[in-house]
């Protein structure tokens, strides 16, 4: 009786994790990317506030570029979406993007500027934002929700 029990506990484990690979539903992709954006939006925060400079946050679609204001001299009215002028150190062409296509990020706005008081705002100058939303999608179903507040910088 044990030893069926146990094949039978065996089987559904299998089961489990087997049929959704075999049925072409790799869902950790969607998973992955999204860690991926929440971590770049804690990073770009934490170096603007450590570096006491300008970060960038350009997105598309698929892709995230980090971007640092490295000439405080100028003025920041003037620059617009191009105050950010070099790549942030530390990652590989200051590029993060998705590794699939099917995998998404929907509600992004086109730039993000992490002030260096910790908050997050759509101008360089401009006042921080309420809380947004990122999406996370791949096969037109939601698989992940990132928020985070621009008054405080906060990305859950």
């Amino acid at each position: 009786m044990v030893e069926l029990i146990l094949v039978i506990v065996l089987v559904g484990v299998l089961a489990a994790v087997g049929i959704p690979r075999l049925m072409g539903e790799d869902f950790t992709k969607a998973v992955v990317f999204g860690d991926q954006v929440a971590s770049t939006l804690r990073q770009a925060q934490k170096t603007a506030v450590a570096r006491r400079r300008l970060v960038c946050v350009e997105t598309t679609a698929t892709t995230l570029r980090l971007r640092i204001r490295t000439s405080p001299a100028r003025p920041l009215a003037t620059d617009g979406a191009a105050a950010c002028n070099a790549a942030l150190a530390g990652v590989t062409d200051g590029d993060r993007d998705s590794a699939d296509a099917k995998v998404t990020m929907t509600n992004a706005p086109a730039t993000l500027f992490f002030h260096p008081d910790g908050t997050i705002g759509s101008t360089p100058l401009g006042a921080p934002f309420g809380a947004r939303t990122i999406e996370i999608r791949m096969d037109e179903q939601t698989r992940r929700n990132i928020v985070f507040d621009g008054r405080t910088g906060y990305v859950e």
